[in-house]
């Protein structure tokens, strides 16, 4: 009995101290979590919805802000960092990049394969110029595929750009000529489902021929336009057939394809169609090319558009505005005299920007193929100093990128309400002394660590 008796506390003993071990990792756990509630205190705030204040507070709570103001009381649940001498600006939007894809850029596809039958044949297309394979065969078409699929939240690319202080990006598939459906993603680096903001955001399209003749399908300009037509031609088509079937009976029931599926919200002008275009030419046939199917055009490049801003504002066509401007090639005979087309466009590049705000164009800013997140927030600040209203600078970097993805309901600018994105620095963020402390990405903290010497 005695034996049984002092098994019985023994057990009891080792129960107890399970119990008191896990209470004590609760509690460690719940001070080294990050937590629910956060507080900005004494920082001064550009909403960008609303005028700046020069000392305020944000509260965040569960990834969404819950209040700001100049005499917001600080909730007794939040962790307080002091804001004082710092500057908070709603998370900026890239609006165009790759951060986060790990889909190559693949050389353009080899020519077509022999016609079978099936689909309508595509228009006669200029001497030379190789017929358009049916729609099911094309290896350019790739409208069905989402950028989210191809997302890695562990691309470093996620971590650069958030050190410049950029926590949403649009990224966009890069191959083909229907290049596929943008996805707007949070630069967390979690999960790709918590990653996601909207998706899809537009249809992307590319105007860039595979060059040459051997180059593959289709060689020429002309080529990939008649390309782009015929496969709209064939979507509608498809729409039509679908519809017919659905709605009558004794109709053969035509064949699913996922890519021309994924362009009919495009024709109906529930997703949007972004296409390149920099010269004033190239703006114009972008934008032809989209009015003769009445799509809704968001431009992609904008280097010159400037130039041509007075139709873009008369049509009403965002711009994404690439910041990549053009530099002497660092290996160039510093010798050689330069075109004088060329000179011109490296100096017309920071002015770009201010005359499209100036006409009035609703444009955001996009890295592109940038290769360095420092590079395109020099630029942007170098078009400030070209005349770019640093307030106009600001929401094209926030609320006009949202207000052009169809989010600004979400993200774009410090409101109750909006998800918890910030960007939190030393100063004026257009200033090359200004350095990114820290980033709120649906209201978790990112410390910046100090950039290496470049």
């Amino acid at each position: 009995m005695r034996f049984l008796s002092f098994r019985k506390l023994f057990l009891r003993s080792r129960i107890a101290l399970i119990l008191v071990l896990l209470a004590l990792f609760a509690a460690v756990s719940a001070r080294t979590e990050e937590p629910a509630v956060f507080a900005i205190s004494g920082a001064r705030i550009f909403p960008v919805s609303g005028a700046p204040l020069e000392k305020g507070t944000v509260i965040l709570r569960n990834g969404i802000i819950e209040a700001v103001g100049a005499n917001v009381p600080i909730p007794p649940d939040a962790r307080t960092l002091d804001g004082t001498g710092l500057t908070v600006y709603p998370g900026l939007i890239d609006g165009l990049c790759d951060a986060g894809l790990e889909e190559p850029r693949a050389p353009q596809a080899p020519g077509p394969p022999s016609a079978r039958p099936g689909p309508p044949a595509a228009p006669a297309q200029p001497t030379q110029q190789a017929p358009a394979p049916p729609a099911a065969e094309r290896p350019l078409l790739n409208s069905h595929v989402q950028a989210a699929d191809l997302i890695n939240p562990t691309n470093r690319k996620i971590e650069s750009a958030r050190a410049v202080g950029i926590t949403t990006a649009l990224v966009a598939p890069r191959t083909g000529i229907f290049e596929g459906q943008s996805s707007l993603v949070n630069l967390s680096g979690a999960s790709v489902g918590a990653m996601v903001v909207k998706t899809p955001v537009a249809m992307h399209i590319s105007l860039q021929s595979a060059g040459g003749f051997g180059g593959g399908y289709p060689s020429s300009l002309m080529g990939v336009v008649a390309f782009v037509k015929q496969t709209f031609l064939d979507a509608e088509r498809y729409d039509v057939a679908w519809n017919i079937y659905n709605v009558h009976t004794g109709v053969v029931r035509p064949d699913y394809n996922h890519s021309l599926q994924a362009l009919i919200p495009v024709l109906k002008r529930e997703l949007p169609a972004v296409v390149p275009g920099d010269t004033p030419a190239q703006i114009q046939r972008a934008m032809e090319l989209a009015q003769s199917f009445k799509l809704k055009c968001i431009l992609s490049g904008g280097s010159e558009a400037a130039r041509i801003a007075p139709l873009l504002k008369e049509k009403g066509v965002p711009v994404l505005l690439s910041m990549k401007f053009p530099e002497r090639d660092r290996d160039s005979d510093p010798e050689l005299e330069e075109e004088l087309p060329v000179l011109r466009r490296r100096v017309e590049a920071p002015v770009n920007a201010a005359a499209l705000a100036k006409a009035g164009v609703q444009f955001a800013f996009q890295s592109g193929d940038i290769s360095s997140p420092r590079d395109f927030m020099r630029n942007i600040a170098r078009s400030v100093e070209a005349g770019l209203p640093k307030d106009i600078a600001m929401r094209a970097l926030t609320l006009t990128a949202a207000e052009i993805f169809g989010v600004a309901g979400k993200l774009g600018s410090i409101e109750k309400g909006k998800t918890a994105n910030l960007t939190i620095a030393t100063g004026d963020i257009f200033d090359s002394r200004t350095r990114v402390k820290y980033v709120f990405i649906d209201g978790k903290k990112y410390d910046i660590t100090e950039p290496e010497p470049e």
